[in-house]
């Protein structure tokens, strides 16, 4: 049977049509910067920023706690941090728990007792993960540190700060449910690597606080790729930023945040260079320098 050249000009339209739809194709269409798309909490964060970084507490405080436990964001709380910054992974069951790598060896006790190296967090069930000891592998003391899960450390987070939510693994719809559980859409902030995710949690929680995280130069050509993302922070390593990057991304409205910066002179030069936020080991430290007037943004 032959095919009326017509009607595949209109398949070939069609399909045009929705590949355009498709968000992991928005960052090809247009080489120019995206504006930053802000948000309430957004908006509020470039307030309290106005004078100085605020501090965000990296996995919560990692250099005194394991990281990514309950005792780590309880000690990043205790000293005011602005905002806790944690790692999510999916379960073999469904279940979304705080946890950095892709698998529990260096974290846990678990080659210990399965007996064996590389098992994958997405492999083991929550009720397997929440058996682990989380928290010896920094200092025998922490031994009952547990994995978290992504629930428990929102509603201790929450009580006192902002929750910057990495996503590391997991499906986006169950990100979203989750928070639309806990009526935190519009109260934290989720960002990823993987822009191609931030697309996708995008289309389906449109209110959402995104963050781009990324390494290497920022310049035009990057900031194109944001598009059909969300963004409206940008967070980015700290030794791939110049005063360059930093005006392009103040010229299209966005909040700049820098990973991981640890010094104090490092520390005292990000918010020097106009840093909103600045990502750190050293909560506590970061917030001395601000009382003290020695991190100040320019």
């Amino acid at each position: 049977m032959l095919i009326s050249p017509l009607l595949l000009l209109l398949s070939a339209m069609a399909q045009d049509h929705q590949s355009a739809q498709d968000p992991r194709n928005l960052a090809n269409q247009d080489p120019t910067p995206v504006p930053a798309r802000h948000t309430e909490l957004s908006r509020k964060l470039a307030k309290m920023s106005a004078d100085h970084p605020l501090v965000v507490a990296h996995r919560g405080e990692p250099i005194d706690f394991p990281e990514n436990t309950m005792a780590a964001f309880e000690s990043a709380l205790a000293v005011s941090s602005h905002m806790v910054e944690l790692d999510f992974r999916q379960s073999k069951d469904g279940a979304l728990v705080v946890i950095h790598d892709k698998t529990v060896d260096r974290t846990t006790d678990a080659e210990q007792r399965f007996g064996t190296k590389g098992l994958m967090v997405s492999n083991l069930t929550l009720e397997q993960l929440s058996e682990l000891d989380a928290g010896s592998w920094k200092d025998p003391k922490h031994r009952s540190s547990r994995i978290p899960t992504l629930e428990a450390a929102l509603k201790l987070i929450q009580g006192s700060s902002i929750t910057m939510i990495e996503h590391k693994a997991g499906d986006s719809a169950a990100l979203v449910a989750l928070l639309r559980q806990l009526d935190l859409v519009d109260k934290v902030m989720v960002q990823s690597f993987d822009w191609d995710w931030l697309r996708e949690v995008h289309a389906a929680e449109p209110s959402l606080t995104i963050g781009a995280l990324g390494e290497g130069s920022l310049d035009v050509s990057r900031m194109a790729e944001l598009r059909g993302t969300g963004a409206c922070i940008l967070h980015w390593d700290y030794s791939d930023l110049s005063p360059e990057s930093v005006k392009l991304a103040r010229e299209h409205d966005y909040l700049l945040c820098a990973y991981t910066v640890n010094h104090d002179i490092a520390l005292m030069g990000a918010a020097a260079i106009g840093l909103h936020l600045i990502t750190t080991n050293r909560p506590a430290r970061l917030q001395e320098l601000i009382r003290m007037g020695k991190a100040k943004r320019q």
